[in-house]
């Protein structure tokens, strides 16, 4: 379906074949406790489309794939696609989804182990050029999948007996923390070229499920140059340039490195900029109680910002 939901006409059905190479984590005491593992994996797609009019798709993105409840997982990718029938291809006027040959490819969904071979699957995928060429509306893909395990599944049940899976016990701690970022992009906001500036300071509280996947809350106090740009145009009386947005978030660690996404809502903002949705994806590198990464900033997963981020981490003591 296009990412604009007034050209809901579009929108069709379609079917592909994803093929992936693995890497199931032999983990650490912690993973060897419980007897759930991370995935990491390179995954390769063709997705046929028809009718539709920036033609079929094909994808490469890295996964990481790890487990949330039980039997049921979550996984994030982010890579590549290409589309065979691009605006700059085909010179159809009526094309306003992809007009580069190469876009960005962002997956978000849950995967649900119903045996050691086979998954079931949901996701939401999202592919556009992060407005580097116009038109982009970027097209989006609600995906259900089934899929087939290969390989030497011995080790897997050698591993990961599914058996023995029960439900993760919660972790009870908690952390509080800021995180302060400064991104820049050009902007679909504002007629001027060049780029803009977005300044942002995150105030921060995860739940820690077990010791390597926390859920949270966060506080934004954002600052869009572009959007000052349009409110001094529309001569818009909103007294600050700063707004205030919520957002909630789901992180996963592996050693230093952790991956941490989210979708929230304005609560103050300018009545002159639509922007009450928005979403963050990002990676991070953690030491001692400092966090620096870099991460997307989207708005109804259009790319606004690539932000630069670093903060500070303040564990509350568990009772555990």
């Amino acid at each position: 379906m296009p990412h604009d939901p007034s050209l809901s006409q579009y929108a069709t059905w379609s079917n592909g074949i994803d093929v992936a190479w693995a890497n199931h984590m032999t983990g650490n005491s912690y993973w060897q406790l419980y007897r759930r593992y991370p995935t990491f994996a390179l995954r390769g797609s063709f997705g046929w489309m028809p009718e539709n009019i920036a033609g079929h798709r094909f994808g490469l993105v890295g996964v990481i794939k790890a487990p949330l409840w039980g039997r049921l997982d979550y996984n994030i990718a982010a890579g590549l696609s290409a589309y065979t029938k691009p605006r700059w291809l085909t010179h159809d006027p009526e094309n306003i989804f992809i007009s580069t040959l190469v876009c960005c490819l962002f997956d978000f969904g849950f995967v649900y182990n119903i045996t050691d071979w086979l998954m079931l699957s949901a996701s939401f995928l999202h592919s556009s050029n992060g407005f580097l060429v116009n038109p982009n509306k970027g097209l989006d893909f609600l995906q259900a999948g089934l899929a087939v395990k290969l390989g030497d599944i011995a080790s897997y049940r050698t591993e990961d007996p599914r058996s023995q899976i029960v439900a993760t016990p919660f972790f009870d701690r908690h952390e509080v923390g800021f995180m302060a970022s400064i991104g820049f992009s050009r902007s679909r906001h504002s007629a001027q070229k060049g780029l803009y500036f977005d300044y942002d300071l995150s105030l921060n509280y995860r739940y820690y499920l077990n010791p390597l996947i926390s859920t949270g809350a966060t506080i934004d106090l954002w600052y869009n140059g572009s959007h000052l740009e349009q409110m001094d145009w529309y001569h818009d009386t909103y007294p600050v340039p700063v707004y205030v947005s919520a957002m909630w978030n789901l992180e996963g660690r592996w050693g230093p490195i952790s991956i941490a996404g989210g979708i929230g809502a304005a609560i103050l903002t300018s009545t002159r900029v639509d922007m009450p949705i928005y979403e963050r994806l990002g990676a991070y590198y953690n030491w001692g109680n400092n966090v620096a990464g870099v991460a997307i900033h989207a708005q109804y997963m259009k790319a606004e910002f690539i932000e630069w981020s670093y903060g500070r981490r303040f564990p509350i003591k568990s009772k555990r």
